[in-house]
Formats: C-alpha cells, structure tokens, sequence
C-alpha cells in the first residue's frame, strides 16, 4: 500500500456505515476470501478510509467482491479509490463482457485479458438476467465465418498437441486443485491467443483453435473459481462462451453457462435464479448437441441451485429429470431426485457427480436424510482422479451428520477429508475444512458452558478431540493454498 495523501475515503466509509460494518469486520471478511498467507491487519481499513490509502491486488479485488456480494450491486475500484490517486490496484476491464460485439477481435480480447489476469470485473454485471440470457442467445446463433491472414503459419498437428496438454492440467486441477494449474492454464491460453492473432489459417483449423482456447479459458475460469477469485473467474468464463461460440461447439457453450450458474448460485439477491432460467433455456434449445451426461450434468447444477435458494419443487423436479437421463429415460420427471440403482446407459462418475450437487442442494434444504445417502454415493462413486471433489463432499457430509446429531460420525468424515486434503491447492477445500473446525469448536464450547467446566460428557471429549485434531489439519490444508464443486 502507499500512503498517498491524508484524505478521508468518504465513498468507503459511505458503504461501511451502510452496512453497518467497522473496519475490522470488513479486514475479517477480505481475510475470509483470501489465503492466510495474505491476510491482513485489522487496523488496514482504518489506513483505506482515513488516510487515503489504497490497497495493492489482491487485496483491492478482495474488497470489491466483498462489498459486491453483500450490498448486491457492483462496487468497483475506480467507486472506491479511483479519485484516491496513483491509479494502483486493480484496472477496471469492460463491463461489458457478455453484451459486446460477438466478433473474432472481441473474442480474443477477452481472452488475452483472461490469459494477462488484467483485474476485477463488475461482479453484478455479468449476472443481470437480461444481459446473461442475451449472452447466451448469441451463443447458440451460427458463429461468422472465420479465418487468419497473418504470417505465422499454424501447423494443424497443434490441436492435438494442444487438447493432450489440456487434459493434463484439467487432471491436476481436479485432483490437486486449482492453485496448481491456474498459471500454466493462462500461459497456454495467452499462447493460443497468439496463434489466432498472428496466424493463418483457414475456418476449419481456425475454428478448432478457438475450440481450444475455449478450453483453456474454461479451465481457468474453474482453477480461479477453486482458489476463490470469483471475479477473474467470471471474466474467464465469458471469454470461454465466446470462443465456444467462435469454435461453433454447441455443448462447449452449454458447459459454460453451467458453469456461471455454479458462481451465480452464491450470488445475492435472486440473481442465481436468472442464471438457472437462461441455462435451462439453453439446454431446451441445445437438443442433440448434447448427450444424457452433459443434460445430466446441468440439471444437477439447476437441481443445487434450487436447494440454495429454498425450492424443494424445484430441486426435485431437475433432480428427477437429471436422473432419469442417466438412467436413458430422456429427461423425464419422477423419482424426487432420489438416485436408485444405476441403468444401463449410466455413467459411475456422472452418477456419482450428479449424486454430489442434488445431495448438497437437499442440505441447503436441511433435509439430511437424502442429503447423507446422496453424498455417501457421491463420495463412494468418485475415483482417485477426483479428489478435490470428494474431499469438499466428505464435508459437506460431515456437515450435514454434524447438524443431524451425529457427531461422531461428523468428526470421522471430516478427519478423512483433512486426510485426502493434505497439501492440496484447493481454497474451497480449505475454506470449507476451516468452516467445519468452527462448528467443532462452537459445540464444544457451549457444551462447556452447559455442563459446567471439567464436567464433559464422553461424546463431548470426542467432539474436543476430533476438533483439536482438526484444527491443526485444517489450517495446513489452508496453507497449503496458493491462494483460495462445480468444476
């Protein structure tokens, strides 16, 4: 930070009093976005509204998207230090992200920008329903004609080349975590997007080369998403659709709306339910372009969304219909988004993913009994390669065995997922063990309070010791993070 000149910060204190929150509750909730590495004083906001001062990145986005997220509409860098001087921080990119020119320059704008980390976007923007359900309109019409007139000539064996790399780093994210294959996922990223500004090449080798920028910018929209940038993964996200609407991959767009409504389902005041409308209109529209999986696969995200939001009718109706597709029944409704034996036709990992999002949707609901049976298939159905997802279902498992009154139970799953998370690069992961360390250590201090000191009962020693053990794993799991399912 730099002590730039002695001025009150009159548009942060503005917001601060609007919420009602001191500076040290907004230093807590900027440390709850970020690695504990990066934490920061309780005393830095009193510098930012009192004397000027302006944050250097992350730090400038972490507020941002703090204040975004909680007042429901954008707050962005310049709002808030834009006249402070010395124009440090974050820049402020298009907001306009999903509504400009659907064209080839636009594109690889975003998708250098996307590769470069050039900084926030107005959160809110990209989650208006109008501008989303445009978004995804232009999506699905037939992309432009295409081709390269530079000189770098592009060798078609590259594609190949280029997908085998993909598929690498989309393992590692999965099984490692985000923080391990953000930066090489931009790297490659911005060196496609100089393929498709300097080189030649004809529409079907031109189309394939977005198809696998589109790839990677998906890629790094997850990674980002894992490490808990939700901004720059919203960037990475609208410069995926439109390279998968260049490539003319209809499933690849499909997959990117997916994944918005997965950043949308936390988003406040309703906006997640915009996101679920455009993406179950996008499914409607995509017919054959799709297989069982990848419907499956979005209803289960539709399905989570429900939960979150309280719609138990919702919920299982997508749930049903989302199983139903695994099963080759094409999308009918019935079953109460209950999973029942595998079909024919069903995939173990697609089940076991779909199983995952319709059980943590029932423990939004707080229904834990098809919560757990869902999760415990989720967790069982999930190979090696999946780590970072069964580690983040095992605590939402111990959760919901937590807020049922099993805990004991509680404490052993979440001691196995402190085990599988050893050393992953996963903030998600190591926001949510963090989470369940809490609720531990909340129960044993009221059931303390409640039996006097000294005069625990058996259960409540092994809530102490599973805690204590906890807390210590916990917070290595949350080191281990480079800095913070859906993917």
């Amino acid at each position: 930070m730099a002590d730039l000149e002695r001025r009150r910060n009159e548009e942060l204190a503005r917001i601060l009093h609007q919420l009602g929150w001191s500076p040290e509750r907004l230093a807590r909730e900027v440390n709850l976005t970020l690695p504990a590495r990066l934490a920061i004083s309780s005393t830095a906001p009193y510098k930012w509204r009192d004397r000027g001062m302006v944050p250097r990145s992350p730090h400038d986005q972490a507020v941002c998207e703090v204040l975004s997220r909680t007042l429901g509409i954008a707050v962005t860098y310049e709002q808030l230090w834009g006249r402070m001087g010395g124009h440090r921080g974050a820049k402020i990119l298009s907001p306009r992200l999903l509504t400009d020119p659907w064209t080839a320059d636009t594109a690889q704008t975003a998708l250098r920008e996307t590769a470069a980390d050039a900084g926030p976007v107005r959160l809110t923007d990209l989650f208006r329903g109008a501008d989303l359900a445009e978004a995804a309109r232009r999506s699905a019409t037939p992309p432009p004609a295409l081709g390269g007139d530079g000189a770098l000539r592009v060798d078609p064996a590259v594609i190949g080349e280029l997908a085998a790399a993909h598929r690498g780093k989309r393992r590692l994210e999965r099984s490692c975590g985000g923080g391990l294959v953000l930066g090489p996922a931009r790297a490659e990223l911005a060196m496609v997007t100089k393929l498709l500004e300097l080189g030649a090449y004809d529409e079907p080798l031109g189309r394939a080369l977005y198809g696998a920028a589109g790839r990677l910018a998906r890629l790094a929209a997850w990674a980002a998403y894992d490490l808990g940038h939700d901004a720059t993964a919203q960037r990475a996200f609208a410069a995926a659709l439109r390279a998968a609407h260049l490539s003319g991959e209809r499933r690849a767009g499909v997959a990117v709306l997916g994944g918005l409504v997965v950043l949308a389902t936390g988003s406040v005041g309703g906006r997640g339910l915009d996101a679920v409308t455009v993406l179950a209109e996008a499914l409607a529209a995509a017919g054959d372009a799709l297989g069982p999986a990848d419907r499956a696969l979005q209803l289960g995200r539709i399905a989570r969304a429900h939960g979150r939001r309280g719609d138990a009718a919702g919920l299982a109706e997508a749930a049903g219909r989302a199983f139903a597709e695994l099963d080759g029944g094409g999308g009918g409704g019935g079953g109460g988004g209950r999973g029942g034996p595998a079909g024919g036709s069903s995939d173990g990992e697609a089940r076991a993913d779909l199983a995952g999002m319709v059980g943590e949707g029932y423990l939004f609901l707080g229904e834990h009994g098809p919560a757990q049976e869902l999760l415990t298939e989720a967790v069982a159905g999930l190979g090696p390669g999946r780590a970072r997802a069964r580690a983040l279902l095992m605590v939402r498992l111990a959760d919901s065995q937590r807020l049922a009154g099993d805990t004991a139970g509680a404490v052993r799953t979440a001691d196995r997922a402190r085990a599988l998370a050893a050393g992953m690069q996963s903030e998600r992961v190591a926001r949510a063990l963090r989470g369940i360390d809490a609720a531990f250590r909340s129960a044993e201090a009221e059931a303390a309070t409640a039996a006097g000191v000294g005069a625990g009962t058996g259960a409540e020693t092994e809530v102490g010791a599973g805690a204590g053990a906890g807390a210590g794993a916990g917070a290595g799991a949350g080191a281990s993070a480079v800095s913070p399912g859906g993917g």
